[in-house]
């Protein structure tokens, strides 16, 4: 049996069900690529060693060290942060697992995408799609934010923007997101990403950071680390202005 369980945000947030996947599988696995991942959390409860998978690993090897626990017989989980399928990055594992005959369950847990909502008050009923900063690929930056963020601001949508992991494990800082939204503004001219355009920022989410809602411009001196994510919104009701209009008293003080 092959598990994928997605043990939430930060330490604290895992479910009695993937708590008790741990304790009776033979073999655990987790990634921190694409999430951070409380790997204390992960050693309390599992009965053998958590072992990390790079992506490597994963994705050009296929997760070739979870099938060998699979092939002989074991129970194999592997761990990840937030949820484990919110996005597809795992999705060719479970293919190839099930191919070979094996039994797959996906234990979902808690999504960064519900619980940066949550924090920011904003209604998930109009998020308008989900789209990730990224450092530039052969010099060339991605204009899918820009894009998206422009056609949801037309329909009064909100955007959930999710930043990049650099090749070294690193999470894209708050900072550098803002920077390359600029950069791609000064490309664009369209006037979606100017230095005025307001943004909820939710950083290290279960790890101690706070929302705050602020000019894109402001983030460019932010100390702020990631992991994090923006929300840029779109029409707000009396209730969300409010809301995220409280964010920012909460950041002057």
């Amino acid at each position: 049996m092959f598990y994928i369980i997605g043990v939430g945000p930060a330490p604290g947030f895992i479910t009695e069900k993937a708590a008790q996947i741990l304790r009776e599988a033979d073999c655990v696995f987790y990634e921190d690529y694409t999430g951070p991942i409380d790997v204390e959390t992960l050693r309390r409860y599992a009965r053998s060693p958590p072992t990390r998978l790079t992506r490597r690993d994963l994705e050009d090897e296929s997760g070739r060290r979870v099938l060998e626990c699979l092939s002989r017989g074991k129970t194999a989980v592997l761990a990840t942060a937030g949820d484990p399928m919110l996005a597809t990055s795992h999705a060719a594992l479970i293919s190839i697992a099930r191919s070979r005959g094996y039994s797959v369950e996906v234990v979902p847990g808690v999504s960064i995408v519900c619980a940066a909502f949550s924090a920011s008050c904003l209604s998930i009923y109009k998020l308008g799609g989900v789209a990730t900063v990224t450092y530039p690929r052969g010099g060339v930056y991605s204009a899918r934010p820009y894009e998206l963020v422009e056609q949801n601001l037309a329909r009064g949508l909100h955007t959930l923007l999710l930043l990049d992991v650099r090749e070294d494990g690193v999470f894209m800082p708050p900072r550098d997101a803002a920077e390359i939204m600029l950069k791609l503004e000064e490309r664009e001219k369209r006037g979606v990403f100017d230095k005025g355009r307001p943004v909820v920022v939710v950083p290290k989410l279960g790890w101690g950071g706070r929302p705050a809602y602020l000019p894109l411009g402001e983030l460019l001196g932010s100390d702020l680390e990631g992991p994090a994510v923006f929300i840029v919104p779109g029409g707000l009701s009396p209730v969300e202005r409010e809301c995220i209009e409280a964010l920012s008293v909460l950041k002057s003080r």
